[in-house]
C-alpha cells in the first residue's frame, strides 16, 4: 500500500510541476490570410513568466493590412516575456539559432471574442488580428504562398450600419432627377449640410465599421460645400478600399476630381462635370490613361464623351 501512495504522490507532484495556463494570453493562436494560416503563435504561462513560439514564413513585408514578399519556407522563433503591463504582453522573439537578435512584439488579447492582436512594438502600423486555436492538431503555417503578389489579412465580416444606409437613401433621393433637385437647391444643400452631420456623429462614435459604411459616407461628404468636404470624402473612399470594398475607386477618384476643381486645379480622372453637365471645365486629360481608369472603375475619355451628351439631351 505504502508503495501505491508513493507512485500516487510522484504523479501529482509531475502534474503540478506543469506550466499553468491560467493567463488569457496563454494557448495558441492563428493569424490567416485569405483563409490560409500566415503566422502561428502558441503562448505558455508558468508563475508570471511566458515563453513559447511564433511560426511564420522566413521573408516576409507587411504594411498592417497585407504581407507580400512571402516565403514558401517557415521560420520558427522562440518567445520570452515578463508579466503583462496595462493588458499587454511584450513578447521578445529570437531568431533560430541567434539569441541576441530578438524583435519585440506587442501582444493584446480579447478573451471573450477568442481574438488577439499582434504587432511589431511601436511599429506605424495597425495590429494583426488572430484567432485562438481550438482544434486538436497543431497549426501549420501554409507554404504556397507566392513572393510576387500580396495577401490581406482575414477580418472578420462586419454588418453595415443601418443608420449610415438610411443617410445615404436619402442623400440619393433627392438627386433623381436635376429638375426636381434645381427646383429645391436651397433645402436641399441645408438637409446635406444635417446629413454630414450625422455621418460625423456616427464615425464618432466608432459606429462605422464596414467597409460599404465608408463608401456611402463618401458619397455623402461628396455632395458637400467647400474643398474640406470633397478631401473628407476621398479619405473616407480610401477607408472604404482599405477595408476590402472595391467598388469604393470610384469615389476616390471623382472625389479627389471634385476637390481639385474645388481649388481652382485641373481635375485628373475626368468624373467632375459643371452643374448643368454640359462641360467637364479644366482637366488634365493626359495625366491619367484609359487603362488606369479602367483599374478604378472610371469610364474612359470616349465614355464620359457619350455621357455628357446624353446629360445636355435631357
Amino acid at each position: 500500500m505504502t508503495r501505491v501512495v508513493s507512485i500516487a504522490l510522484l504523479a501529482l507532484a509531475a502534474c503540478s510541476s506543469k506550466p499553468a495556463q491560467d493567463s488569457p494570453f496563454a494557448g495558441t493562436w492563428v493569424m490567416n490570410a485569405e483563409g490560409r494560416p500566415l503566422m502561428a503563435l502558441t503562448v505558455e504561462h508558468d508563475s508570471g513568466r511566458f515563453t513559447g513560439t511564433l511560426a511564420h514564413p522566413r521573408t516576409i513585408t507587411s504594411s498592417g493590412r497585407s504581407f507580400s514578399g512571402l516565403s514558401q519556407d517557415t521560420e520558427t522563433e522562440t518567445l520570452t516575456a515578463g508579466p503583462p503591463v496595462n493588458g499587454t504582453l511584450r513578447l521578445a522573439a529570437a531568431k533560430p539559432g541567434d539569441a541576441k537578435e530578438t524583435t519585440e512584439f506587442e501582444f493584446t488579447v480579447d478573451a471573450a471574442a477568442g481574438e488577439a492582436r499582434l504587432k511589431p512594438a511601436g511599429a506605424p502600423i495597425e495590429a494583426w488580428r488572430l484567432v485562438r486555436h481550438t482544434g486538436p492538431d497543431q497549426p501549420q503555417v501554409w507554404n504556397g504562398w507566392d513572393p510576387k503578389r500580396s495577401y490581406l489579412i482575414d477580418e472578420p465580416y462586419v454588418a453595415p450600419n443601418a443608420a449610415m444606409a438610411e443617410i445615404y437613401r436619402a442623400d440619393q433621393a433627392v438627386r433623381q432627377s436635376m429638375e426636381s433637385f434645381a427646383a429645391d437647391t436651397v433645402q436641399i444643400e441645408k438637409d446635406d449640410a444635417a446629413r454630414r452631420e450625422q455621418v460625423r456623429a456616427l464615425l464618432e462614435k466608432g459606429e462605422l465599421r464596414a467597409g460599404e459604411d465608408f463608401r456611402l459616407a463618401a458619397m455623402v461628404f461628396q455632395h458637400g460645400a467647400a474643398p474640406r468636404d470633397y478631401l473628407f470624402a476621398h479619405a473616407l473612399a480610401l477607408v472604404a478600399l482599405a477595408k476590402g470594398d472595391r467598388s469604393a475607386s470610384w469615389i476616390a477618384s471623382a472625389s479627389l476630381d471634385r476637390y481639385l476643381h474645388s481649388i481652382d486645379r485641373q481635375q485628373i480622372f475626368g468624373t467632375a462635370f459643371s452643374a448643368g453637365g454640359s462641360e467637364q471645365g479644366s482637366f488634365d486629360r493626359d495625366l491619367i490613361s484609359d487603362a488606369i481608369r479602367r483599374e478604378l472603375g472610371v469610364p474612359a475619355l470616349a465614355e464620359q464623351r457619350q455621357v455628357m451628351q446624353q446629360l445636355l439631351r435631357k
